[in-house]
């Protein structure tokens, strides 16, 4: 009896184990596939990109072939490159943030996702947000973290005062 007892002990540990595995694997899995599938979607955009200065050499020549104005057509393609760039920007946000790293704002260093404070230039970091583009098609853009304007305690996104000095956000 003692024997079987043991074996059920043993038969559940691995099964926790093994289950534990099974769901670290299958999150890290996850997130290595969401990092593909962005970069596949950067190096989309970045093609979409090169097209765009192609179409505006196309343009511009035509118009200047034309003797026509040649202002407001550089304007539009511009536009739709500033857009790219920024989709681009947000997917590198995302791969970072699955690697709990974000970007200082003030010098450009990555740095770990908690930091209260950049560790290269020592510049206070607000709260890190990413786009949640699941349910809509319409773009919003959703707090991963709150960061105490006062004492740059890193909070609960649902927090209403901070946890270490009391600041009302």
């Amino acid at each position: 009896m003692e024997f079987m007892k043991k074996v059920e002990e043993i038969g559940k540990k691995v099964g926790d184990t093994a289950s534990s595995t099974y769901n670290t694997v299958a999150d890290k899995s996850g997130k290595l596939i969401q990092e593909t599938k962005l970069k596949i979607s950067i190096s989309d955009k970045e093609a979409d990109i090169d097209e765009i200065y192609e179409e505006i050499g196309k343009a511009v020549y035509e118009q200047y072939k034309a003797g026509e104005d040649v202002g407001k057509d550089y304007t539009k393609l511009a536009k739709k490159i500033d857009k790219l760039n920024e989709e681009i920007e947000e997917m590198n946000t995302k791969i970072l943030y699955n690697k709990s790293l974000r970007v200082c704002a003030s010098c450009g260093e990555v740095i770990p996702l908690a930091s209260k404070f950049c560790t290269n230039c020592g510049e206070k970091q607000k709260a890190v947000r990413i786009k949640d583009d699941k349910k809509s098609s319409k773009k919003e853009e959703v707090e991963v973290e709150k960061v105490c304007p006062e004492c740059g305690e890193v909070c609960d996104t649902t927090a209403k005062f901070c946890s270490k000095c009391g600041h009302k956000f």
